[in-house]
């Protein structure tokens, strides 16, 4: 097997424990996963009380608190065993570039050494990474689906999986809902490659989620997905070229590529797709102006190129953001929500999740 670019360094799959100074949680109060639909919808769009911002206005957070609840009614009553999920915030650093980055953690019970210092618990929990959009990681609509997946008996058992909302914006407290212009400033230090075709800042951090997710007590090292929205559909790139073995699986929802094209070579050649059970999904609107037929095309001959079992799905008549509900306020007309498509996404991908990392692996 050769590669056009010197073999990438491997994160390690080592689990000993972070140290308290680059990984811990913020906070040892661990609230319920479902906590966010109790808070008003006004106090969901301002930072208060040292909460972060978790949406853009009072009408963004209507719209997914009510997908949610509809959600959660509906697993009542198909009478399904839920005992609820447990989150907490979750700060960790990037060595990269000495960056501390803000995420948050659900899991399906409180972890038995939630501080870290060390850890009883069998490792055999299958972990996800959740990437997010240009929103920025303190958004409710990644909550609700981090309380999703740990709440899937059917996709991973019955104690769940464990889930990193990741930060690779640096944003404690929601800035990224306000300030566009330091958005803008952030996304191209990480997107725009340097004259070599690589994007280190983003690649360490997108590392760097890796390895606070495999330090999460419980959590078995080698059944790790991923699955990014929007503008996490680049951190979704960047963990595929690093042909991370214990990454099994990876999805993106309206996820964006551009300026992939522009990245070094890094094809293996010779490759046997009986090699690997390492899977991409890309789920994509036909009529997303943000996800050009180029960059698409860019991205998936990325992803084919480096081995891994490559599936797209194309809906028709869909625009970006289609998985959210909160997307049919976009003053943009090229935005807009499908509950149609967003649920045949997401069950796609949840069939892949169970046969990739969860109970049919």
């Amino acid at each position: 097997m050769a590669s056009h670019r010197p073999p990438p360094h491997r994160t390690s799959t080592d689990t000993t424990r972070a140290s308290d100074t680059s990984l811990h949680f913020s906070s040892t109060e661990w609230q319920p996963g479902a906590a966010p639909l109790q808070i008003e919808l006004f106090d969901l769009s301002i930072e208060i009380e040292g909460r972060p911002r978790l949406a853009k206005d009072a009408a963004y957070a209507s719209a997914v608190q009510a997908a949610w609840r509809e959600e959660v009614a509906n697993r009542k009553d198909a009478s399904d065993v839920d005992d609820g999920s447990v989150g907490a915030p979750f700060i960790y650093s990037c060595p990269t570039d000495d960056s501390t980055l803000h995420g948050y953690v659900y899991r399906k019970t409180i972890p038995s050494s939630p501080d870290h210092s060390e850890s009883t618990q069998e490792t055999s929990l299958p972990g996800i990474i959740l990437f997010h959009t240009g929103a920025g990681p303190q958004d409710l609509f990644l909550r609700w689906k981090a309380d999703s997946l740990v709440r899937q008996p059917s996709t991973f058992g019955s104690e769940g999986c464990v889930v990193l909302i990741a930060d690779i914006l640096g944003d404690p407290t929601g800035w990224a809902w306000h300030n566009r212009e330091k958005y803008d400033i952030v996304r191209k230090s990480l997107l725009i490659p340097d004259a070599n075709g690589e994007r280190t800042k983003l690649e360490g951090r997108v590392r760097a989620a890796v390895d606070a997710l495999v330090n999460q007590p419980g959590v078995d090292s080698s059944r790790l997905a991923a699955m990014g929205y929007c503008l996490g559909g680049h951190p979704i790139v960047e963990l595929a070229r690093m042909r991370d073995a214990r990454v099994k699986a990876m999805a993106t929802f309206h996820g964006v590529f551009d300026g992939v094209a522009k990245l070094s070579p890094c094809t293996v050649e010779g490759y046997d797709e009986s090699d690997t059970d390492s899977r991409v999904l890309v789920c994509t609107g036909s009529d997303d102006p943000f996800v050009p037929a180029d960059d698409l095309d860019a991205a998936l001959h990325l992803f084919e190129g480096l081995g891994y079992r490559t599936e797209v799905r194309r809906y028709e008549k869909t625009l970006h953001g289609f998985s959210n509900p909160a997307q049919d306020l976009h003053p943009s007309p090229a935005f807009g929500y499908s509950e149609e498509v967003a649920k045949s996404a997401w069950n796609e991908t949840l069939e892949m999740l169970k046969s990739a990392v969860g109970v049919e692996r």
